[in-house]
């Protein structure tokens, strides 16, 4: 139905393109409409006969009534549910709970405020000596940081020479005890 609205608002485009229209082309336009009809209502008439052979329609209707069941006995499932959650008291405990923990945590959070307040109060010479020794300890670490660095360089090229002089002697040590080995397997070997 609708292919027939849009060739009839074709029709009158062009109508409206060309004023000037003969008898002969309205005939010929109305004609072509009539064509168009008959095409159209041929295919939806194949297409209508293969869908129904198909089975498609029957089996969307199985599917339907099928997703239909399983949503029936999932509600009702659902509804079971809930109804036991509810006549059990479950959530009513878990109410009470939390309602208990929120109460305790206030609780602390108001005594852990108090503490906090009263420390300064009650110790203000210790928290005084105590930011007093962080500064000194920062100071110290400032001042001292360069000449440690510069010392564990220092012994660390001392290392390192110490360490290669301690292998040029035990090479130089080792040539002669190795030469004297090989010459006893040359001897041994050639006896």
């Amino acid at each position: 139905m609708l292919h027939i609205y849009f060739i009839v608002m074709a029709a009158e485009r062009k109508a409206h393109e060309d004023e000037e229209l003969t008898a002969e082309q309205v005939a010929e336009n109305v004609k072509e409409a009539a064509k168009k009809i008959r095409e159209t209502s041929r295919a939806v008439k194949e297409s209508v006969k293969t869908f129904r052979e198909s089975g498609a329609v029957q089996e969307m209707a199985e599917a339907t009534r099928e997703a239909a069941l399983t949503a029936r006995d999932t509600t009702r499932d659902v509804r079971d549910a809930t109804k036991e959650i509810r006549d059990s008291g479950v959530v009513s405990d878990t109410a009470a709970a939390i309602d208990e923990t929120a109460a305790a945590a206030a609780e602390t959070a108001r005594a852990g405020k108090d503490t906090a307040v009263q420390l300064p109060r009650g110790a203000p010479k210790t928290t005084r000596m105590a930011k007093r020794g962080a500064r000194q300890a920062k100071k110290t670490i400032k001042r001292e940081a360069p000449r440690v660095k510069r010392k564990v360089r220092t012994l660390q090229r001392k290392a390192k020479s110490t360490t290669k002089r301690v292998a040029r002697k035990t090479n130089r040590a080792a040539k002669p005890a190795l030469a004297r080995v090989t010459d006893e397997e040359k001897n041994k070997s050639t006896k």
